[in-house]
């Protein structure tokens, strides 16, 4: 998935914050500061880009709607009937051929990525779950696995067999998120009671033994 970055220069390091969470799911993101080169014409590789990219992300703001550019790349987006997902930095709104599109406020010191979930989903729930997958897998401490873990829940009836398994072995291979308090008492019961039968049978054991250890007293007896 391929996803062009809107947004006038002054926004620049929001925006590269933005491109981050992007590329955290397996995206590649272009921005045009950094991804043209000098001697480039930059505005055939604009529109280059433009036809290429699946998503369109546009941070919205006064600045933004100050540059013909970002308004004529809004159009371009809307005409090619883009996945769009704008993202607003100061209260300002979609306008223009993106008019119709919800925005999402977002702290641009620390933009976070539940802002681009829905927009993603809309262009491939499939690919939000895998990326999710991929992200929860990485989780460092139990607090952020809580947090990884409670972005795929909206998507998790509409995850594959072979999406869920994905996520118990993922969990499973991870210590921080199945040793997570909410993981292990609330996420990971469900799921493992429909789909654990899928898994091999050493990691099902595996899991299957960490989530006995966090049953509630009552239901051990």
């Amino acid at each position: 998935m391929r996803a062009f970055m809107s947004y006038q220069t002054t926004d620049k390091l929001v925006a590269g914050r933005v491109a981050k969470l992007v590329v955290s799911m397996g995206c590649t993101a272009f921005m045009a500061h950094e991804d043209i080169a000098v001697s480039e014409e930059w505005r055939v590789k604009i529109l280059k880009e433009l036809g290429e990219a699946d998503i369109f992300v546009p941070i919205l703001s006064a600045h933004f709607y100050g540059s013909i550019w970002c308004k004529q790349e809004s159009g371009i987006a809307a005409f090619r009937n883009m996945t769009i997902i704008p993202l607003s930095i100061d209260g300002a709104i979609p306008g223009g051929f993106i008019s119709h599109i919800q925005s999402t406020y977002i702290n641009q010191e620390a933009p976070k990525l539940a802002a681009l979930l829905p927009g993603l989903a809309k262009w491939d729930v499939g690919f939000v779950i895998g990326g999710l997958i991929s992200i929860i897998g990485k989780s460092g401490n139990y607090r952020s696995a809580e947090a990884n873990f409670e972005l795929i829940l909206p998507y998790i009836q509409k995850a594959s067999d072979e999406q869920i398994v994905e996520l118990l072995n993922a969990s499973t291979a991870n210590n921080q998120v199945c040793n997570a308090g909410l993981c292990a008492t609330k996420y990971l019961p469900p799921i493992f009671a429909t789909h654990g039968k899928l898994m091999d049978e050493k990691t099902r054991k595996e899991l299957g033994d960490v989530l006995k250890r966090y049953e509630p007293y009552e239901k051990k007896k």
